[in-house]
């Protein structure tokens, strides 16, 4: 008898897709389609295993300024959308709190297509840390204190 290994997330890979010729639409706006779901989201970051994001689906139910959001992210498109994320825009313009309730991590593996752009900035990955294990001392040495 054989078992079948259970695969997590969805094994199709991602689709990346520009968007189409006769949209006419906010070019830093992205749709993604996650868990058959389809979401329209301004992408702040993308990572190897994660799409990090202001989900604009969300501002009616948060209360967020839906307009403010498209046009300071417009404002950030139109000047620094190469140097760095649109979160690092929100906070120096002293948006970053009211934004927070929309911003939404979602897993890579589980992001079947995307429609639109997906802005990666290498810098704002985290360092992968490994630690060593602490290592038990055995009871036939002796600590001494000095002070």
């Amino acid at each position: 008898m054989t078992t079948k290994r259970r695969v997590r997330g969805n094994p199709i890979p991602l689709i990346v897709e520009p968007h189409p010729e006769n949209y006419t639409g906010y070019p830093f706006i992205t749709l993604i389609q996650y868990r058959d779901n389809h979401t329209l989201l301004i992408i702040d970051q993308r990572s190897p295993k994660t799409i990090e994001g202001f989900v604009l689906d969300l501002c009616g139910p948060t209360g967020t300024d839906e307009e403010l959001l498209i046009n300071t992210a417009s404002e950030w498109f139109e000047h620094h959308q190469t140097d760095y994320p649109v979160s690092f825009y929100f906070s120096q313009q002293g948006l970053s709190s009211l934004f927070a309730p929309v911003y939404r991590v979602y897993p890579v593996e589980f992001v079947t297509r995307v429609i639109g752009p997906m802005p990666a900035f290498g810098a704002v990955v985290p360092p992968a840390i490994k630690r060593r294990r602490r290592k038990h001392l055995s009871s036939s040495i002796q600590i001494v204190k000095t002070f």
